[in-house]
């Protein structure tokens, strides 16, 4: 397995009571940075960002909404990829090039392969109050940038990034840093705190992997970061143990059940015969490890089974139960073994309350087809839904699969557990994104160099996905992220990154009718374009949308009148 592998604010009283220590520095302050001679070094000072037009106006145009928090990977616990509250950007206007344009080019140190994160009308020291724009890089560094004017309010860097050499896996060039989305729990108007982990490499060859708990307000760490070791009992008796140099965090993290959870993946199968998937959880006050779930339980053969997605995050339902998809790997009946399966757990990862697995892991798993290439998507209810609640999901071998979130279908003939599953086109890396309009709700796919799918649901008594609307424009190699922004159920517009060449672009589509992009532009290259591994997902909030790529982020808008 390549190792590319809510719209919420989250406001919950008993988390404020825990972490309202977050508005007070508690760690030492930002890193000094080294660098290995097989890396690419930052800049050693950071260049300005580069405004689109006239600096002085092309920023000044206000928000016309309420201005969201976008806390979590695609916007919330069912990973829909939907803002449902984007009042200013509209099909037409953002199709008129005279009225929506790049405002500005961000620079960072290194590839932005987590989603950026915007906390809205926040607080900082000297009561001076700025929307925050959380970018992380792969060059270990997280950035602050004022979403108005887009200066840095904060950076830091949190060690040395491995040397994709030093790690033996060259999917990602030429390191591995901060991979997956982080996730922030904000208290109050004046507190918050950034989780992440970051993969460093303290010295040549030795690999570490660390939780950190960053301040909003600050970027320094409040309390001191833990080194993510998670091990355990095998059925015969013998041991697994996270393996830092061999493994990574690509998925996002995750905020529910007062708990962080993290999911971990593989590099390149690298020692696949000796490492596990690994769900784990830790106390979001002191970082505290708490519970682990490991996918593989029986030893030899190779084990993997890894969690990675493409970096989504692990899907959340309302009970608090989690859904993650794993790759290739071991799967054995009723041993424990969970390679190529759709997982729900509860939530101390104590049990395996249901699961999927395709009928023909075999296939997949001996020739990298792997199921937990893409995310699994929870589907909100709707009024009158006479289907049970459902989620879908999609990997590599391109079949798009509706299950039952409460009884997710184990494994059949023909994979008659599923509700539905049928052949979507190309393969996924990455997962889908969910719409409520005029077209009722709605889920949209783009595979591997194919076209963007949007699929009917029907909630009714028999449950499906049907093929209703398509773009034109063709993606690339393992397809793309796509989200979704709205006024409710109108005024829809599907986002996604193209990488079918260099350098990659963004697209805009009428999330009505799909068709031609309303809306496309060139990006930026990536520091291994030829391999074609840009795994990335945009961010649209607050009438801006924010594009992440090698070295920048790009910020899209409505231009000044």
């Amino acid at each position: 397995m390549p190792a590319h592998a809510r719209f919420t604010s989250i406001w919950l009283s008993a988390a404020a009571a825990l972490l309202l220590c977050a508005a007070a520095p508690a760690g030492p302050g930002p890193a000094t940075r080294m660098h290995h001679a097989s890396r690419k070094p930052a800049p050693s000072t950071l260049p300005p960002p580069h405004y689109a037009g006239d600096a002085a106006t092309r920023l000044d145009r206000a928000y016309g909404g309420r201005k969201i928090d976008v806390a979590t990977y695609h916007y919330d616990l069912d990973r829909t990829g939907w803002n449902r509250r984007e009042t200013d950007l509209t099909p037409a206007n953002v199709a008129d090039q005279t009225q929506f344009g790049l405002l500005a080019t961000l620079q960072v140190d290194g590839n932005v392969l987590a989603e950026p994160l915007l906390i809205s009308n926040f607080k900082l020291p000297g009561h001076v109050v700025r929307d925050l724009l959380i970018v992380a890089t792969g060059h270990d560094s997280v950035y602050a940038f004022d979403a108005q004017t887009y200066q840095v309010v904060w950076q830091v860097s949190l060690g040395t990034s491995q040397s994709s050499t030093d790690v033996g896996c060259f999917d990602v060039q030429p390191e591995y840093g901060i991979s997956g989305t982080p996730v922030i729990v904000r208290t109050a108007e004046n507190a918050g705190s950034i989780y992440l982990v970051a993969a460093t490499e303290p010295s040549p060859g030795v690999f570490v992997s660390k939780l950190h708990r960053l301040n909003l307000a600050t970027g320094h760490d409040i309390v001191p970061p833990v080194v993510i070791s998670p091990s355990a009992t095998l059925n015969d008796g013998s041991t697994v143990a996270f393996d830092p140099q061999n493994q990574w965090n690509r998925p996002g993290l995750a905020f529910a059940n007062n708990k962080i959870y993290i999911s971990v993946g593989s590099h390149c199968d690298n020692a696949g015969w000796m490492i596990t998937g690994w769900l784990l959880s830790y106390d979001p006050a002191k970082l505290a490890a708490l519970e682990s779930f490991h996918t593989v339980q029986t030893h030899g053969g190779s084990e993997l089974a890894s969690i990675w997605m493409t970096g989504f995050a692990p899907a959340i339902d309302s009970a608090g139960n989690i859904f993650v998809a794993t790759g290739n790997g071991d799967y054995t009946r009723d041993k424990m073994d969970w390679g190529e399966s759709v997982l729900k757990l509860n939530p101390n990862m104590s049990t395996v309350l249901s699961s999927f697995t395709a009928r023909n892991f075999n296939f997949l798993s001996n020739n990298d087809v792997d199921l937990g290439s893409g995310g699994v998507m929870l589907l909100p209810r709707v009024i009158g839904q006479k289907a049970p609640p459902m989620a879908v999901q999609m990997g590599k071998s391109g079949t798009l699969y509706l299950l039952n979130q409460n009884r997710l279908g184990g494994i059949k003939p023909n994979d008659s557990g599923a509700l539905q599953s049928q052949n979507a086109g190309g393969g996924l890396w990455g997962g889908p994104a969910y719409y409520e309009g005029p077209n009722g709700p709605t889920v949209f796919t783009q595979g591997d160099s194919d076209v963007l799918k949007a699929w009917s649901v029907n909630t009714g008594s028999t449950p499906s996905l049907t093929k209703a609307m398509t773009g034109n424009s063709w993606g690339g190699y393992g397809g793309s992220l796509p989200i979704v922004s709205s006024n409710g159920s109108s005024n829809g517009i599907v986002w996604l990154i193209n990488r079918a060449q260099e350098p990659f672009s963004v697209e805009a589509y009428d999330a009505s009718v799909l068709g031609t992009p309303i809306f496309s532009a060139q990006v930026g290259t990536w520091s291994n374009a030829s391999q074609g591994n840009p795994f990335l997902t945009p961010l649209e909030a607050n009438g801006r949308v924010y594009v992440p790529g090698y070295l920048l982020v790009q910020v899209y808008g409505l231009l000044p009148q």
